[in-house]
């Protein structure tokens, strides 16, 4: 049998299931992702440092369904990742990645890679859990961050513009563009709708402003260009990023 054909299958029926599209051409440059559960030992203290409740069937059922996360997202990789470094010329910095999946109630993060799963899992949603494609768009958020790398970094025209906004937006900025950038190329226009919906429903509402300073007011465009001026991929790391000062 074609070994070739053979991987082609493998990933056409790893995106049907994920209910994803295709694009042929991938790219390379990016990071392969391992997607590890933290188990009793963090559930624990996490339960008792925030007073939490960790149900023992949401652990039983994200064991059970780690494989499906896994297969989905390396599908996913090779076209929101591929597509990425194709779009901006420049590959990630890491070629391996670990992301922790935790049940404990607290943010997803890039640094440590810790993904909450509880919107996508259907005890903690009572059945109701958030589609795999929303999955997906969190992974890449999340590596996104440090493949953009600090915002002040960036002789970035824009963030000197918008300055006086809070931390939270001005991270987000080059970022969102990226990912409307990507989510358009691939045809997936929906998708990107309900990801700017959910990220505008957040309680923080540095998201929201975030999507409507690349949306409605200087447009997408113009982030990403600053991206492809950028150095990404060959930025040394740097140390951890302080808030800014607040324009009075």
């Amino acid at each position: 049998m074609n070994s070739s054909k053979t991987g082609r299958g493998f990933l056409g029926s790893a995106l049907q299931r994920c209910g994803l599209l295709r694009l042929p051409g991938f790219a390379p440059g990016f990071p392969r992702v391992e997607l590890v559960y933290a188990d009793l030992t963090f559930n624990r203290l996490c339960q008792r440092w925030l007073d939490a409740e960790i149900d023992r069937s949401w652990a039983d059922e994200i064991r059970a369904k780690a494989q499906s996360f896994q297969e989905c997202w390396d599908a996913e990789a090779p076209l929101l990742l591929g597509t990425t470094v194709r779009e901006i010329g420049a590959p990630f910095r890491n070629r391996d990645a670990t992301a922790v999946l935790t049940l404990c109630p607290i943010p997803s993060m890039s640094v440590p890679l810790l993904l909450n799963m509880r919107r996508f899992l259907d005890g903690p949603t009572q059945g109701k859990p958030q589609p795999m494609f929303l999955f997906s768009a969190l992974v890449f958020h999340e590596l996104l961050h440090p493949y953009i790398g600090r915002y002040d970094r960036l002789e970035s025209r824009l963030v000197e513009k918008y300055s006086g906004e809070p931390l939270v937006v001005l991270t987000h900025l080059h970022l969102t563009a990226l990912m409307k950038r990507v989510y358009l190329k691939l045809g997936r226009a929906d998708q990107l709708r309900e990801i700017v919906a959910r990220d505008s429903a957040s309680e923080d509402p540095a998201y929201r402003r975030a999507w409507q300073i690349v949306n409605d007011i200087e447009g997408h465009e113009a982030f990403v260009s600053e991206l492809k001026r950028a150095r990404l991929g060959r930025l040394d790391p740097v140390p951890p990023l302080a808030a800014p000062p607040q324009r009075k």
